[in-house]
This record gives structure tokens, C-alpha cells and sequence, in this order.
């Protein structure tokens, strides 16, 4: 994972940055170029909505104008410290199709935007932009939450040695690679964590793990990475009760997972473990995709 090129979604309106805050810090560690990207939609500005179509033309160029400038204010101090920042808008319903097209664009190696508290509606209908992205972004996604301890000296990264959850085996490895990455940058620890948890037969009966051998494989995985045994973390809990546990025993900045494109007909099922978990986690977010990714132009149609 060789971050030279990091897209920044800037969210509209909002008083705070995250990510940008993020990208700041990344981008000076990496020697990487930020490119700040805005998008957003108003049906008022569409073209027979309330004005005719000069007139909603003319309107949306002002409103793109007014963006840019904001994003530009944003860009300058970023500039005056070294670091190369461009700046660029879009417009598009709904913006996360903006975003993906876009982010397809400029190919970064790193994609990292705000995430916030989701209620059970939206989280079931999956409403929000940055499930969305979760979903379909090509490239690796650092959600930030902007609430990670400033002391923050550790990177977990979630494998699943029994190449479960429909997961190819290589997403193991390039999860562990892009947490040894974001450690570099940060002098932080890696750590590798396995949830064993399986689910109780009929829903009634709980079954067995046997814990010693799913932490033989762990550590077997952790063996090919040099990562020491004492940095390997099993547990036969629910992921969502024992990986938040581990994040804050740890005090970890990022928890790094893989994530399985779906497709638009199964959207409305339980999401896969990354979107699990986004509420749950206090830490920043780094969802990595297999190689085998669907093609972009299906998700854009």
C-alpha cells in the first residue's frame, strides 16, 4: 500500500473536517498529493424544478463556483505547509454515485471521508453515503470518525483465517499489508484480531470453538507477516462486543477489514461485518476490497 495519492470527501456545510483533519496528517507522514472533492445535489437547482432551464443552469454554476471557492479555503493552508492540494466539485443524484465515479477518476491510493452515528432505519435500508461507499469504493476507504485518543499507538487489523464469510483468501494479506502501512506512518504496533464467534444452531443451541486451534491458525497467518504471537487477539464473542473491547484495551487509531462488494439486489439484507461494525467502533475505519472487484460501470448504470 504506497499512499501518493489521497482523495478527500469533503462534506458539505459542515463546521468540522475529519477527514481532512486526517488526510492532513497522512498526507505529511506519506509525501502524498491531496485531492479535495465536494459533492452535492439540490433539486431546487434542477432544470423545471422552480426555474426555467437558463435560469437553473446558470444558478447550479453559481452554486459549483461557490463550492469551489469553499474548498479552495480549505486547501490553502494545506498549500502554505508544502503539501499539493487540488480542489473539484460535483453534482450529481444521489452524490455517492458522483463520488465513486469521481474517486474511478483520479484512481487514489487512499480514500478517506467522514462517518457518523447512523439510526436502525437508516443503517437497514443503508440510506447513507458512506454505506454506499463501503459497498463500492475501488479504492482502500478510511472512514474517520474524528473521536480517536491523540495516544493512539496501535493498528488492528480483522483477518479470518477460515477464509469465511465468502472473503478470498488473499484479502487476509492485503488487509495485514495495509495495516503495517498506516502503522508506519503513525510508529504505531500491528496487531491481528479473529473473531471465532459462530452463530448458535437454530438459534438456540450455541456450538463449540475450539480456541486453541483458531489461534494456531492465526498465529500461523501471523508468522507470514512477522507479527509476534503476544500481537495476536481470538475471541469466541460476538465481533461486535469483542473487537470494540480490543480497540479500546489497545487504545487503536485504526481497525483495518476487508469487504465483499455486493450487489444492488441484496442491498436491503443485514450488511456484511465492515458495516456491522461502524457504529460500534470508536476507532477510524480502513476497508480494504479484493482485487476481484465488480466493474465500476455496473454499479454507475
Amino acid at each position: 500500500m504506497d499512499i501518493k495519492k489521497i482523495l478527500v470527501v469533503i462534506e458539505p456545510d459542515a463546521e468540522q473536517q475529519p477527514a481532512l483533519a486526517k488526510a492532513r496528517t497522512v498526507a505529511s507522514s506519506a509525501g502524498a498529493e491531496l485531492e479535495l472533492l465536494l459533492a452535492d445535489f439540490n433539486p431546487f437547482l434542477e432544470d423545471g424544478f422552480y426555474f426555467d432551464p437558463p435560469q437553473a443552469r446558470k444558478l447550479r454554476y453559481e452554486h459549483g463556483e461557490k463550492r469551489l471557492s469553499e474548498l479552495e479555503s480549505l486547501a490553502e493552508p494545506l498549500r502554505s505547509e508544502g503539501l499539493k492540494v487540488s480542489a473539484s466539485t460535483a453534482w450529481g443524484n444521489p452524490p455517492h454515485k458522483e463520488l465513486v465515479s469521481r474517486i474511478g477518476d483520479f484512481a487514489p491510493d487512499l480514500v478517506i471521508a467522514s462517518t457518523r452515528h447512523h439510526n436502525k432505519v437508516a443503517r437497514l435500508f443503508l440510506a447513507n453515503e458512506d454505506w454506499e461507499l463501503v459497498r463500492y469504493c475501488p479504492a482502500p476507504l478510511l472512514l474517520v470518525k474524528g473521536k480517536v485518543d491523540s495516544r493512539a499507538t496501535a493498528v488492528i487489523a480483522a483477518v479470518d483465517p477460515n477464509h469465511a464469510h465468502d472473503k478470498p483468501a488473499a484479502l487476509d494479506h492485503k488487509i495485514i499489508g495495509a495495516a503495517r502501512a498506516m502503522a508506519t506512518l503513525s510508529d504505531a504496533s500491528v496487531h491481528l484480531f479473529h473473531s471465532a464467534w459462530v452463530p448458535p444452531l437454530s438459534g438456540v443451541y450455541p456450538l463449540v470453538v475450539n480456541q486453541e486451534e483458531e489461534s494456531e491458525k492465526l498465529f500461523g497467518l501471523a508468522d507470514r507477516h512477522e507479527i509476534a504471537h503476544d500481537n495476536c487477539h481470538s475471541s469466541n464473542e460476538q465481533i461486535t462486543e469483542s473487537l470494540p473491547e480490543l480497540v479500546a484495551e489497545l487504545k487503536a487509531g485504526i481497525v483495518v477489514m476487508g469487504a465483499v462488494s455486493r450487489s444492488r439486489f441484496d442491498r436491503v439484507l443485514i450488511g456484511n461485518t465492515a458495516e456491522k461494525l461502524l457504529d460500534h467502533l470508536e476507532s477510524d475505519v480502513l476497508v480494504i476490497k479484493p482485487d476481484e472487484m465488480p466493474a465500476l460501470s455496473q454499479y454507475l448504470l
